[in-house]
């Protein structure tokens, strides 16, 4: 990346506070895991029209996060080098995901279960019992991951060309066919793993079932960054992909209602595991390079507000679950709709969690860190 898309600046500033709504379904209700569950919950139709939004969701949401951070990690090795880089993504990623699982992660479930009458253990009693019996990286799952991928890449651009080479070369040699063999590919690699490990399985925090997806949007950005094919792309040619991902979406969603069992899908030997492996990136490849062109096109001028939101993210991201919880609280005791519980929710989490990583963001060793 020889120069700077500023369309990247409002597409993670986009994506952050679809994961802040994302997340907050899960608090009224949605299927997931989340650190607290209000009593006031989505049922019926609801409940089905929020689950199906989810589970569009997780085709692409995280998927979209390892595209995007492998064609900056690409451009940030150049400017760096391997030593340099390693040192910058451990400070830069490993840091805060440490201060999150030790400490973050394990103070919000005290809270929860404490303010519930869950456990009579002190702060500290707590998080050492929790770091030891229930480990988990909680929501920082995604930055442990992004961190093995970028330390991954760095070994492997420090392999040497020859490797680098030869991947390029390939990717050439199969241009016309790439698309479709990547949804088959990863389909059929998630099927198989979802026999041991389910996509709904977690251990510990991680959904391994979602991870041939994970990895291969991770190295297509590395791909598509060296070989700069992503932004050649026409917001057309995604379309065909979320189209015939959406029609086969009721097929889904009736397969569910009848079976009245979503486990099948999640994983096993059956054909309703199988056809979910192989909705998922399709859904993924459709919406994934949408937005990306649709970015690209329309909102690729320079902004300082959009780069200050950018570099923001890591923190609103840190920050978040917090708000999130507080908020769920807050509104849970107040006589609202549950659609006006859930929207104000949502929306404050992601306007506060702005508002106070901006604030943070001022103190010298915050902005080290994140």
């Amino acid at each position: 990346m020889n120069e700077r898309y500023y369309y990247i600046d409002r597409l993670k500033a986009f994506l952050i506070c679809f994961f802040i709504f994302h997340q907050s379904l899960i608090a009224y209700g949605g299927v997931g895991l989340w650190y607290y569950t209000s009593v006031d919950r989505f049922s019926g139709a609801a409940l089905i029209a929020v689950n199906t939004i989810k589970t569009i969701n997780l085709s692409f949401l995280a998927s979209l996060f390892f595209l995007i951070s492998a064609m900056l990690a690409h451009e940030s090795y150049k400017r760096y080098g391997f030593k340099k880089y390693v040192k910058q993504r451990i400070m830069r990623l490993g840091v805060p995901m440490l201060i999150y699982v030790l400490l973050v992660h394990p103070s919000i479930i005290f809270f929860v279960e404490r303010t519930h009458g869950m456990t009579d253990l002190g702060w500290f009693s707590f998080v050492v019992q929790g770091l030891t019996t229930r480990f988990s990286f909680g929501p920082f799952w995604f930055i442990a991951t992004l961190l093995v991928f970028e330390l991954g890449y760095a070994l492997y651009k420090w392999c040497g060309p020859k490797v680098e080479s030869l991947m390029t070369d390939l990717w050439q040699q199969i241009a016309a066919l790439r698309t479709t063999l990547f949804v088959i590919g990863i389909g059929l690699l998630a099927f198989v793993i979802r026999l041991i490990s389910p996509a709904r399985a977690t251990q510990p925090g991680i959904q391994w079932g979602f991870y041939p997806l994970y990895v291969g949007m991770f190295i297509s950005g590395l791909i598509a960054e060296r070989n700069d094919w992503i932004h050649k792309l026409k917001i057309g040619f995604s379309i065909p992909w979320i189209l015939f991902a959406f029609i086969c979406l009721p097929l889904l969603l009736v397969s569910v209602h009848y079976i009245k069992d979503w486990s099948v899908f999640t994983g096993g030997l059956n054909s309703q595991s199988l056809f979910y492996a192989l909705w998922e990136p399709m859904l993924c490849v459709g919406m994934n390079f949408f937005l990306m062109s649709f970015f690209f096109r329309y909102f690729n001028s320079p902004s300082e507000k959009a780069a200050r939101l950018s570099d923001l993210s890591l923190l609103v991201y840190f920050l978040c679950p917090v708000v999130i919880v507080s908020f769920t609280v807050i509104f849970e005791s107040l006589p609202l709709p549950l659609f006006f519980k859930w929207l104000f929710t949502s929306a404050l989490s992601a306007a506060s969690s702005y508002l106070l990583a901006f604030l943070l963001y001022k103190i010298p060793i915050v902005r080290k860190i994140f």
